[in-house]
């Protein structure tokens, strides 16, 4: 019995998930920096190079200033960046040699390049900032809708309805009938109507402020890679999953040109799940705020089990899960 227990344990592959923007609320990881040394020092360091006090803006808010693009960014940075530290800590290892693989949603990419040892610290922070600062000045009357339960034909049905009224366009594809819609606002309510319309579970505009991973974002993506020309980058010192490709990269090159081709085009997070059988990636720890990503594998059928880390609590346990399989 002991026998089999060491060969499955063995037989386990991890890869930690990131999640981007969305997950946040006023008091996150206030627990965790409160139990663990290691998440204070981070975020001490993510607010010197932010230039700005991280742990007082996620702990106390308020929220309209928390979810401003450039905050929101960095406050989900900050949460997950300090969870990882406590894990590093707890065992002694850089989080990139514990995991099989390493990928984010969204902007969740930059905090798992982060810790996957391809950028520094004061790279990803200004990115982050940058990134948002350039997203946000071309996002006028453009937004962002959910709709849940409809197939990705329906969905294009949705869109064709609303072509004549303006542009909109799949953002994020996060599970098989789960998509985000990202446009002009005239363009988003047509989608919404109609997805209502067709039978969808969850048909809804979001609240945020500018419409991510689309066409809109031209100018963004310009401005990006231009910024994009002076950041160093490495080769990842595990997996590391594009967005852009739902697979592995590791040239700096190429992931340079797929973190700014993300600007203008969906997160392919569906089936980045579903290449999990292919490499027997087995579990799952999502790394920050919120359980996103943690349900959406879970409902994947992908043969992985997902767990968050989302407050101190659920930190401790998956710190005693980690010490058991690795």
């Amino acid at each position: 019995m002991i026998i089999l227990c060491i060969v499955l344990c063995m037989q386990e592959k991890i890869i930690f998930v990131f999640p981007g923007q969305g997950a946040q609320y006023v008091g996150m990881c206030a627990d965790v920096w409160r139990d663990f040394v290691a998440a204070r020092y981070a975020f001490e360091e993510v607010s010197e190079y932010a230039g700005k006090n991280i742990a007082k803006l996620c702990f106390d808010g308020p929220g309209d200033e928390l979810n401003k693009p450039e905050n929101v960014s960095l406050a989900t940075f900050a949460h997950s960046v300090s969870i990882a530290r406590v894990i590093e800590d707890e065992f002694k290892q850089s989080l990139y040699k514990m995991a099989y693989a390493i990928t984010g949603r969204s902007m969740g990419q930059y905090s798992a390049l982060y810790c996957a040892g391809a950028m520094t610290m004061n790279d990803a922070v200004n990115l982050l900032i940058k990134r948002a600062k350039f997203m946000t000045s071309v996002g006028a009357d453009g937004s962002m809708a959910a709709v849940v339960g409809l197939s990705h034909d329906q969905i294009n049905q949705c869109l064709i309805r609303a072509s004549g009224a303006g542009f909109a366009q799949i953002s994020n594809h996060n599970a098989v009938d789960q998509f985000i819609i990202s446009g002009k606002n005239v363009a988003l309510d047509i989608v919404v109507d109609t997805a209502k319309q067709m039978g969808a579970r969850v048909a809804k505009k979001l609240n945020v402020l500018v419409p991510a991973h689309c066409g809109l974002m031209a100018n963004a993506e310009v401005l990006l890679r231009k910024y994009m020309e002076n950041v160093n980058l490495s080769a990842p010192k595990t997996n590391w999953y594009s967005n852009q490709t739902a697979e592995f990269m590791s040239n700096p090159i190429d992931i340079r040109d797929a973190l700014c081709d993300q600007i203008t085009h969906g997160v392919r997070w569906w089936e980045i799940m579903n290449t999990f059988p292919k490499y027997n990636i087995t579990r799952a720890y999502e790394i920050g705020p919120g359980r996103v990503l943690t349900t959406l594998i879970n409902r994947a059928n992908v043969n992985c089990v997902a767990t968050k880390t989302a407050d101190s609590k659920s930190v401790k346990l998956v710190l005693q899960d980690l010490a058991k399989i690795r």
